[in-house]
C-alpha cells in the first residue's frame, strides 16, 4: 500500500475522533510508525465505538418514550 493510503487512513480517524473530543489532530510522522493494517483496525474499533455509543443512546431514549392517545 502507498504512503497516500495511509495517509487517507489517518485523516478517516482523525474525522471520526473529532466527533467525540471536537478537534483532534495526529502528527503525520505516526505514518512510519504504523502499518496500513494497524490504521484499518483503528478505523474499524473507532466504528464499532461509535456504533455501540449509537445504540446505547438509542436505548437510553427509549425509556422516555411515550404512547401517543
Amino acid at each position: 500500500m502507498s504512503e497516500k493510503t495511509k495517509e487517507e487512513k489517518l485523516k478517516e480517524i482523525e474525522e471520526l475522533l473529532k466527533t467525540y473530543d471536537g478537534k483532534m489532530e495526529i502528527a503525520p510522522y505516526v505514518l512510519k510508525y504504523l502499518t496500513i493494517e494497524e490504521l484499518d483496525s483503528i478505523l474499524l474499533n473507532l466504528l464499532k465505538h461509535q456504533s455501540n455509543v449509537i445504540e446505547e443512546n438509542s436505548q437510553w431514549l427509549q425509556q422516555f418514550k411515550k404512547p401517543l392517545e
